[in-house]
């Protein structure tokens, strides 16, 4: 689900920032494309919409071993929601700390549970009331 400006849309904002006095606030975010990452792990699935879900990886549980992994998330969902992503993680000492990333449209990003933790992730996907929104989650792990 790429994102595509128009010319138009992109030259009436650069000429209304102009004549106004002003920059643009941030440059247009690049479209991000999941077949491009080398991702080994690709699930296919649906949330409620603006309801805070669990296993939106796919997994009800996560355990990690002895060594620790990074893992890359790419997640593809419409343009126009927002699914933040909650991980929970726990270590191996007790202490608990959480991840959070709500960017709205398609994303990349990475994770770092540590060796011999568990964590859980979960989400809340924008959108109208009462329907259902697809995605997709592509994952991968990288050596610490």
């Amino acid at each position: 689900m790429k994102r595509t400006i128009s010319v138009l849309a992109v030259a009436t904002g650069v000429l209304g920032a102009t004549l106004t006095g002003i920059g643009p606030a941030s440059a247009a975010a690049p479209a991000v494309d999941c077949s491009t990452g080398g991702y080994t792990r690709a699930l296919n699935s649906y949330v409620p919409t603006n309801v805070q879900r669990p296993a939106v990886d796919g997994r009800s549980y996560n355990i990690a071993g002895p060594v620790a992994y990074t893992y890359e998330v790419c997640l593809d969902i419409p343009d126009t929601s927002t699914f933040t992503i909650e991980a929970r993680i726990r270590s191996a000492d007790g202490s608990t700390r959480v991840f959070v990333d709500d960017r709205p449209g398609d994303k990349v990003f990475r994770y770092s549970p540590g060796a011999n933790s568990f964590w859980q992730v979960y989400g809340t996907m924008t959108g109208p009331g009462s329907t259902y929104i697809y995605y997709t989650w592509n994952e991968k792990q990288i050596p610490a």
